[in-house]
């Protein structure tokens, strides 16, 4: 046994001073029993690839490719049946170009929606336009320091330009904002980073706001 821990001791003493303690700075490059692919063979973006004639990496589509699901619909990426729902799920606007005054059918509102869309909203809008929807996000400080203004969405007595052209705004113009952007390209769209029913949710949860300020800014009758 008294061997044993002198061997022991004297085992832990090589380890530490070979691979040292965990933060130790050293110029020695580390010791990698599971590499996890930190190296593999790539190219990465704007660099040179000589396999081909203009020696760019980065390639464009193959002419005559279609686009067929992305990474947030991964489902039709390999589906043999298609689905990438009506114009309205997609776009906002009815077949007759105008913006849909509606949710689509397709969505199924329900409280999943709504809590998926206050996710959503929390995420991607209240950094801005504030946890309810008044325009008061962490970033109102700076922004009004930098000369912008982010937008209530919620309480239609705040006077804005922005506020004025919401109030009437349809569930498919709202869409479409989140989708595109403002017009005045200071709010980024949201296409990229949020799938069809996601920016619905996100219409739901507005309208949701909207009626919370109204209902808390009516009077109360007292009998």
């Amino acid at each position: 046994m008294r061997y044993f821990l002198w061997v022991y001791v004297l085992v832990i003493i090589t380890v530490v001073s070979i691979l040292g303690f965990r933060g130790d700075k050293s110029k020695n490059p580390p010791l990698e029993v599971f590499p996890d692919m930190d190296r593999q063979l790539k190219f990465l973006e704007q660099s040179e690839n000589n396999l081909f004639p203009d020696r760019r990496s980065d390639r464009l589509p193959p002419v005559g490719s279609v686009v067929r699901g992305n990474a947030l619909d991964l489902g039709n990426v390999f589906s043999s049946d298609v689905d990438i729902g009506s114009d309205v799920l997609r776009t906002g606007k009815n077949p007759d170009g105008n913006f849909s005054t509606r949710i689509p059918a397709e969505v199924k509102i329900d409280m999943a929606l709504m809590r998926q869309g206050r996710e959503a909203y929390d995420i991607h809008c209240s950094n801005c336009h504030g946890k309810y929807g008044n325009g008061r996000g962490v970033t109102a400080q700076w922004a009004k320091q930098s000369g912008l203004n982010p937008k209530n969405l919620s309480d239609p007595s705040v006077k804005s330009t922005y506020l004025e052209a919401l109030q009437p705004w349809s569930d498919g113009q709202i869409y479409n904002a989140i989708t595109n952007g403002s017009s005045s390209q200071i709010m980024l769209g949201l296409a990229d980073k949020l799938n069809p029913k996601e920016r619905w949710a996100i219409v739901l949860y507005v309208r949701a706001l909207q009626s919370y300020v109204g209902s808390a800014r009516k009077p109360k009758v007292v009998e």
